[in-house]
């Protein structure tokens, strides 16, 4: 026992546990070499790993599978952010009431003829057109008053330019007179039968019962 455990020792102890018949240091030495021609060359460094062992370090990364993804040395990319979406500017609201058309101020303007054959003749003027009217709210009841025009209401004019509706209602409390003398280019403020205001200008004088008129009615 004792003989064969100096062998071992003699011989490296590369196989412990078997014998060894090498009887010399020379024996063992030439064993050894043995060993080292059958395993490679002494001195090459190369080693043989074992199937299944991990690969050595500083070895070069292998990359990943097919169909591997995100690779495992890069982090997840972040995920897309969707655009807001495009907003449409909202007009702002207006703080004004709303307001309710008005009727236009002239009622009706246009040019009439006055005339009488011996009959009343005239207009009614609260249409949305003048009618022919007998008497009228302006017009002849004869051909008694030559050279004068007959209304409802009449009062002259005394401006230099053609009165506006102001002007008239302001003269309303002298629109007394039924039966007014008048000449071409005389103007005359006037009533409706419906209390609208008017005024009538003589723009012509064509006999001692026909007159060419140009008439104005103002709403209100």
């Amino acid at each position: 026992m004792g003989a064969t455990l100096l062998a071992l020792s003699a011989c490296g102890g590369t196989e412990i546990g078997t014998q060894n018949n090498c009887s010399s240091s020379a024996d063992c030495a030439g064993h050894d070499n043995n060993e080292i021609g059958q395993g490679g060359s002494a001195g090459s460094g190369a080693t043989t790993a074992p199937p299944g062992s991990p690969a050595p370090s500083g070895s070069p990364s292998v990359p990943p599978a097919s169909g591997q993804w995100p690779p495992p040395d890069q982090p997840p990319s972040a995920s897309p952010v969707p655009p807001a979406p495009s907003s449409v500017p909202v007009p702002p609201k207006s703080s004004k009431p709303a307001q309710v058309p008005q009727a236009p101020l002239v009622r009706w303007k246009g040019d009439l003829v006055l005339r009488s054959n011996g009959e009343p003749q005239g207009w009614w003027l609260d249409r949305d057109e003048p009618a022919p009217g007998v008497p009228g709210d302006i017009g002849l009841s004869c051909d008694c008053h030559p050279g004068a025009i007959e209304g409802m209401a009449l009062v002259a004019w005394k401006g230099a330019q053609p009165p506006g509706r102001q002007d008239c209602a302001a003269s309303k409390g002298q629109l007394v007179e039924h039966t007014l003398a008048v000449r071409a280019g005389d103007t005359v403020c006037l009533t409706t039968t419906q209390g609208r205001l008017g005024s009538l200008t003589v723009t012509a004088v064509l006999g001692p019962a026909e007159f060419l008129v140009t008439v104005t009615v103002w709403n209100g």
